[in-house]
């Protein structure tokens, strides 16, 4: 039973890696799931001390680019250490720990709810708002001002390699008209857009925005055409090591060339970077459960979040601690 979990985690995470589960909070809620159902399937310490590390790394570096991925894992472990410090009951302990993702699940909805109710209210009657990649939470922001009688247009790139661009401009054109096009196309469309709302990966403690490849594009021309660069992402999605002058990795997956290459493969490296990094110049605002704020407020949030100085405990030593009270 142990090991199908385990491999179900792999698959999971092996998904994640490729870029085959769009949306970051997609990848969260699924990730925290499946740690809910390993620790439920457990039936002795030893095997728990074992191989909850190796689950949730594993998740961990399929995605290192998502803070929110690495806060609620952070979140779920240090629940996991307290519960083994009070009892050795695996039952409550899998009790509790499956309430906690329940109330990370939670609270990850609630936030994006409040973000995108808020990023609506940013959105005019008659307004063209560019999108990339796939959000939910940028979703939610349409739906909200489309609800509210508020008349828009969508445009979007397709969002390369992945095609989210796609799969969103299907789901939004149920809403909307929607334009796709291709991602070069940017600067040629952008002079008809009046806003752009993009989602996050990450808010690094400088105020960057680490997201989907092609993000850091549209904000230089939108910053070029004088066009409002909006990142929605609530403070779960800060990343609190950047603090402590902890660099973001990105993620980079071989790219599979189309059949007019495929006489290239062994000849030449073929690679496609999964997400890109903005300067906090071209962010006009971040817009967070708690308000709008500009980059450079960041790392008072961060400080609000942690304390200063920061105290942001390492999933790492959590894992030293789990060693150590199971002994």
């Amino acid at each position: 039973m142990i090991n199908n979990i385990l491999c179900e985690i792999g698959r999971l995470a092996d998904k994640i890696k490729r870029g085959k589960i769009f949306s970051s909070t997609d990848v969260v809620i699924s990730s925290i799931r499946s740690i809910g159902k390993l620790v439920s399937k457990v039936r002795d310490d030893e095997t728990l001390k074992n191989i909850y590390p190796i689950a949730v790394r594993e998740l961990i570096q399929s995605r290192q680019t998502s803070a929110l991925l690495l806060n609620s894992l952070r979140e779920l472990t240090k629940t996991l250490v307290d519960s083994l410090e009070e009892t050795r009951d695996l039952r409550e302990i899998s009790t509790r720990i499956n309430l906690k993702v329940h109330e990370i699940e939670k609270s990850i909805r609630d936030k994006n709810r409040t973000v995108a109710k808020i990023a609506s209210n940013r959105i005019l009657d008659g307004d063209t708002i560019l999108v990339n990649s796939y959000s939910t939470v940028v979703y939610e922001a349409i739906s909200y001002a489309i609800s509210e009688g508020k008349k828009l247009s969508v445009y979007i790139p397709e969002s390369r390699p992945g095609n989210e661009g796609v799969f969103f401009a299907r789901k939004l054109a149920k809403l909307t008209n929607v334009t796709l096009f291709v991602d070069s196309a940017v600067r040629h469309f952008m002079k008809d857009v009046d806003k752009v709302f993009t989602s996050a990966e990450a808010i690094a403690a400088n105020g960057a925005l680490i997201n989907k490849v092609g993000t850091s594009i549209i904000a230089l021309v939108a910053h070029e055409a004088r066009v409002r660069f909006f990142s929605l992402a609530a403070t779960t999605k800060f990343y609190p090591e950047t603090f402590l002058g902890e660099l973001v990795e990105l993620n980079r997956i071989s790219l599979k060339l189309e059949e007019e290459g495929r006489d290239l493969e062994g000849k030449i490296d073929a690679y496609s970077p999964l997400f890109d990094v903005t300067p906090p110049e071209y962010i006009d605002a971040i817009i967070t459960e708690k308000g709008l704020i500009a980059p450079q407020a960041v790392v008072i949030i961060i400080q609000e979040l942690y304390g200063w100085p920061p105290k942001i405990p390492s999933l790492e030593s959590e894992f030293i601690k789990l060693q150590e009270v199971i002994g």
